[in-house]
């Protein structure tokens, strides 16, 4: 069983973080160059919350100014997370059920990663792809054996 352990070795545990003071445009410009869909917002010891282009998307679309607002009036402060052992059908699953995107992951207390849904349908094709590969290899050895 493939483990969310894995898909951060895989795709590194980089975590961009912002400070809720700053302003969004700070925010998106911070998402847009970096490439991310997701910033998590800094607390003194544990996240305060994540602010995603669905957050700023929603405000935009209500044609409220979001430019100058602080993250923390845009943020998810309801963080869904999963542990590093948990497996990736696991996280995939929550993500699906809470119609969410990003989920941090935790080692303990600890915040080591944060993950997108496009990370771990990527690890499970790649995972799939190599099942794939070594059944083709068994299968062809075993009718090279039979003639």
């Amino acid at each position: 069983m493939l483990k969310i352990r894995s898909v951060l070795e895989s795709k590194g545990r980089d975590i961009t973080s912002i400070n809720g003071d700053v302003p969004v445009s700070e925010a998106i410009a911070t998402m847009t160059s970096e490439n991310i869909g997701a910033i998590v917002v800094e607390g003194e010891r544990y996240p305060r919350g994540i602010i995603t282009e669905r957050d700023v998307l929603k405000l935009w679309h209500d044609k409220e100014s979001v430019q100058d607002r602080p993250v923390e009036e845009v943020m998810s402060k309801k963080l869904v997370v999963t542990k590093i052992d948990d497996s990736l059908m696991d996280a995939l699953t929550v993500m699906i059920q809470k119609r969410i995107r990003h989920l941090l992951v935790t080692d303990g207390p600890e915040v080591v990663g944060i993950l997108s849904i496009r990370d771990l349908v990527k690890e499970r094709i790649k995972n799939n792809e190599a099942s794939i590969y070594y059944m083709e290899d068994v299968l062809s050895s075993e009718m090279s054996q039979e003639l």
